[in-house]
């Protein structure tokens, strides 16, 4: 039983270290950044002074392809989200139909923009369709982090249920422990502990995507934008929260299991004891 929960233990640990929260997140707004930067270079190009409709030009090819590129690295990166977001065990399907839904949505759209840029001939048109790949269609501000919000706060309550189970098996060795005599004090209340963080970590996972409920597209409108990067904070806090939670009760759960261990091999040690004294 003891080697058991040790694999649980570890596994456990180690599903922890795949929880990182503040890179992906941190990722989501130096791409963002960075993909402001290169589509407003490329929109840059290609608009030859005097001219509103021209033959394509090399400028302008070159325009389209980074054009291109952009939207496909979007479209990449929303349908690896997707298939994350399929993979959600810990949320309602209504909640994964939705985003699903808003992330299917921005990839048709997101084509049909793609389609648009490479039939542009008109060099202002193209400009102005290029620059839309952030203006209109912020798929790395909104789409993505709210995504990434719910697929980490959705691992968190996967954690805190396989934890959770961890616990009530602790329980049971900790109550046979004290049946058989020991003093179990400590160990009851690491275990206490134990459950309060996991209750605290799954509801900031809740409360994660609550937040993230409220991201709206902001279409340019400076007051939204600043109402979905509050949002975004908001639920990075509540994630960060929530690992911290976790960690804690990891740390509850190497007590029990090191207490445990003690009382085990005091009993055995008590038992041979007793045995030999009675040869």
């Amino acid at each position: 039983m003891m080697k058991r929960i040790n694999y649980i233990t570890l596994l456990v640990a180690i599903s922890l270290g795949l929880v990182t929260l503040a890179p992906a997140f941190a990722a989501a707004q130096s791409n963002y950044g960075a993909a402001n930067a290169a589509v407003n270079a490329t929109a840059a190009v290609g608009t030859p002074a005097g001219s509103a409709t021209v033959s394509l030009t090399a400028s302008q090819t070159t325009a389209i392809s980074r054009g291109d590129k952009e939207i496909d690295r979007r479209i990449a990166a929303l349908t690896d989200l997707n298939a994350r977001i399929q993979a959600m065990q810990k949320v309602t399907d209504a909640f994964k139909t939705g985003i699903s839904a808003s992330i299917t949505n921005e990839i048709n759209v997101l084509t049909a923009l793609k389609a648009k840029i490479d039939a542009d001939t008109d060099a202002a048109t193209l400009k102005t369709d290029i620059q839309s790949i952030t203006g209109s269609y912020r798929v790395f501000a909104l789409v993505l982090p709210q995504g990434r919000i719910a697929a980490a706060a959705d691992r968190e309550v996967e954690l805190v249920s396989m934890m959770s189970t961890l616990g009530a098996k602790l329980q049971a060795r900790i109550a046979t422990a004290q049946q058989n005599g020991a003093t179990t004090t400590a160990l009851t209340a690491a275990l206490t502990d134990m459950a309060a963080k996991l209750q605290d970590a799954q509801t900031k996972a809740e409360a994660a995507v609550t937040a993230s409920a409220s991201l709206v597209p902001d279409g340019g409108d400076k007051t939204k934008m600043a109402a979905n990067l509050a949002a975004l904070k908001e639920a990075r806090a509540d994630l960060q929260a929530a690992q911290a939670s976790l960690v804690a009760a990891r740390k509850d759960v190497a007590t029990i299991v090191g207490g445990l261990a003690k009382l085990h091999a005091n009993a055995n040690a008590n038992a041979s004891t007793t045995t030999n004294g009675s040869q």
